[in-house]
């Protein structure tokens, strides 16, 4: 009984359990209206998310009613969202599929956030992890693509993974329950479809049991997965710096194994990135700094012998902040504190940190500014006595991109540059015998 196996499979997995809040996505097909009907007779705290992707005209309109309805009839919370899929996918170069699944997925971990659901469901079955199997075999990937669709990912989980859709339609056609049909699962136009109508019934006709014996080679795939994974993390932690807000990959010492490209990818791919992108960012032998690559998430930039891994951020556009006066304090665009000193309190100002500078009060002329470095900007640096770009002690310094686009300056109301935190004060400001009074700076980066 589908029933009973759903329970236990669950119970046993630790999918959830009754305190969970759970959002399923329901797309009205057959699948996902099983999967409705088995939370709902199990008893668990259930509400739905439907997506009408605008694709289908009349059909995905007929699809949003039915799943309204059924929802009214049971009982169910139900939440509904369109999307102009297509001008989407052009906006952002997407294939309908990829923009179709960032759309549902970002839309379900926000309803998550705002209404408190604790976990996702999706109805995948054993058959849709057979058909995924074969369309990355046929896409030549690896051992992660080849050991099936993950029973959880984050909040996403997926308890009909036990069930073939044989068993799922039975248990639709005895509960008599409402099912919206989707024409495209009829058409061979997409590669799922033609594994599922073509490919499958062919290795039937070979060997009747084929669908349990691939789940069962397709589970064995995941165990030597995990193993692998394991044995990998011990390998690449050596490589491996993590700081505050970025991870930093000694790309030298990786190129030295036989398996660097599985190495970076098996890291990589938690983050988005692809089997593509991961040849490509190795392919990379003259060490060309100053090259990105993205996912939805992240960045990596190449720099030098470094790969640097970044979450990408909102970014905000902050204005130059102004200082009137020395007791004056900023939190944004990043935090810097100032302080009046006597010089003859100071021990050695000359072992100033990175991100401290002192310099001669008589010669600092407030309001004082704060902003990023433009392009033309100049400083004197310290024990110089002629100006030089910002770019070019950037350059100097062997700056990466990532500390390019994070470097501040500090201007005086004369808009002299007088310190860029992390690399230089400025030598007309600097302390000297006839300094009376130090003002002390000191920045933080976040």
């Amino acid at each position: 009984m589908l029933l009973k196996r759903f329970k236990k499979f669950v119970a046993q997995e630790k999918l959830f359990t009754p305190s969970d809040k759970l959002l399923l996505a329901l797309s009205g097909g057959v699948d996902s209206m099983v999967l409705l009907h088995l939370c709902k007779q199990s008893g668990f705290d259930i509400a739905v998310a439907h997506v009408n992707f605008k694709l289908r005209g009349k059909e995905a309109n007929h699809n949003e009613a039915l799943v309204k309805d059924t929802c009214k009839l049971w009982g169910i919370s139900c939440h509904t969202q369109f999307f102009n899929t297509k001008k989407y996918a052009a906006s952002n170069k997407l294939s309908i599929q990829e923009a179709a699944r960032e759309l549902r997925y970002r839309y379900f971990f926000n309803l998550c956030h705002e209404k408190g659901y604790t976990k996702i469901l999706t109805a995948h079955h054993a058959s849709d992890n057979i058909e995924t199997f074969f369309i990355n075999l046929l896409r030549g990937s690896g051992i992660k693509g080849l050991s099936g669709i993950p029973l959880q990912r984050q909040e996403i989980v997926r308890p009909l993974l036990f069930a073939s859709r044989q068993e799922i339609e039975t248990y639709a056609k005895k509960h008599l329950l409402p099912i919206a049909e989707d024409s495209s699962n009829a058409s061979d136009a997409y590669l799922r479809n033609k594994i599922r109508h073509h490919l499958i019934p062919a290795l039937n006709d070979v060997e009747p049991d084929a669908g349990k014996y691939m789940n069962k080679s397709i589970t064995h795939l995941n165990n030597e997965k995990e193993l692998l994974l394991e044995l990998y993390e011990k390998a690449f932690a050596p490589l491996l710096v993590s700081k505050k807000d970025y991870q930093i990959i000694d790309k030298t010492a990786l190129l030295k194994y036989k398996q660097a490209e599985t190495m970076l990818f098996f890291f990589l791919s938690s983050f988005g990135f692809n089997a593509t992108q991961v040849s490509s960012i190795l392919q990379n032998r003259k060490n060309k700094s100053g090259v990105f690559f993205e996912t939805e998430s992240h960045r990596l930039l190449i720099n030098r012998n470094e790969l640097i891994l970044t979450p990408k951020k909102t970014v905000k556009k902050i204005p130059a902040k102004l200082i009137s006066k020395p007791e004056d304090a900023l939190l944004e665009p990043l935090p810097l504190h100032i302080e009046q000193r006597d010089p003859s309190s100071m021990v050695d100002y000359k072992n100033a940190g990175l991100y401290e500078a002192y310099l001669d009060a008589q010669k600092v002329l407030f309001p004082l500014t704060l902003r990023l470095w433009e392009h033309g900007d100049e400083i004197i640096p310290l024990g110089m006595n002629k100006r030089k770009k910002v770019s070019d002690i950037l350059t100097d310094k062997k700056a990466s991109a990532l500390d390019k686009e994070q470097c501040y300056v500090l201007s005086d109301k004369q808009k002299r540059i007088i310190w860029i935190p992390g690399y230089t004060i400025s030598q007309y400001c600097k302390i000297d015998t006839a300094t009376l009074q130090i003002l002390y700076f000191k920045a933080q980066y976040i």
